[in-house]
């Protein structure tokens, strides 16, 4: 059997006391997916908590979160991974008291999520997806920002965004199915914030103190309540966007089919 060496540096193992650990509350979506809303709104229960301010508890280890952090076969240090969201865990509990709940949503933990799961008494998982149309919108607004003139490398970016949704809601079927987890989609969660409360896994006395009515503040977007951002979003991607889209979607039409999606036409 191969023996794994993992760089220090790359994989700390801060020292945690063992035996004090939260309920840790997984969150598994695709990125731009609406997670950060939900995260939010999950983070208004009572003695809860976030590794990270963007709830992505990836970026505390230089190892989890490289480039190939989407690759099944990564390898990963899985001591690394409780030390360092243990480590912090108590770190936050020693200066704000009890601490129930720790929400964490980095997209690539549905890569390795069985494994992670593993390393923590308590746990729980919720899935959700969104609509691939709105779903490449809102990467390419975040991330690509240089080829509007450059219509051969926006249509490999557009397919290879596609095909990403594709390849990220394959695999949360794939949890779904075999796991039993319970999903939803972003839109679902817009329509009525509360379905949250139906498909989490969490003591009641801390589930009724989550206010679905809050407030929240996502990006650049003032602090408003809960929204669907969609059509907006869609509406800045071209015809030949939206076609291409289309066309990469057709071609595995059971992943749209399973979370109810529409192809949509120019």
């Amino acid at each position: 059997m191969e023996t794994i060496k993992f760089l220090k540096e790359e994989w700390p193992e801060p020292n945690f006391e063992v035996g004090d650990e939260p309920h840790f509350l997984f969150l598994i979506s695709q990125p731009y997916g609406g997670s950060t809303a939900i995260a939010q709104i999950l983070n208004t229960c009572q003695n809860s908590m976030f590794l990270h301010q963007r709830a992505e508890g990836q970026w505390l280890i230089p190892g989890l979160c490289k480039e190939d952090r989407w690759k099944e076969n990564k390898k990963i240090n899985l001591k690394s991974v409780k030390a360092v969201w243990l480590n912090k865990y108590q770190s936050i509990k020693m200066h704000v008291g009890e601490i129930d709940v720790v929400i964490e949503k980095s997209p690539p933990n549905m890569m390795r999520i069985r494994e992670i799961c593993s390393q923590f008494k308590k746990s729980s998982i919720i899935a959700c997806n969104r609509d691939p149309y709105a779903n490449c919108s809102s990467i390419i607004k975040s991330q690509f920002t240089s080829f509007e003139n450059n219509y051969k490398e926006r249509e490999n970016i557009i397919v290879g965004l596609t095909k990403n949704w594709q390849m990220r809601s394959k695999k949360i079927i794939e949890l779904v199915e075999n796991l039993l987890i319970p999903f939803f989609t972003y839109e679902d969660f817009c329509q009525d914030p509360s379905i949250l409360k139906k498909y989490l896994k969490l003591p009641r006395r801390l589930e009724r103190t989550i206010n679905i009515n809050s407030k929240i503040k996502v990006k650049s977007y003032p602090i408003q309540k809960i929204s669907n951002q969609n059509e907006r979003q869609i509406s800045e991607l071209t015809k030949g966007d939206i076609e291409l889209i289309s066309l990469t979607l057709a071609e595995k039409p059971e992943l749209i089919n399973f979370f109810k999606y529409k192809l949509r036409k120019i």
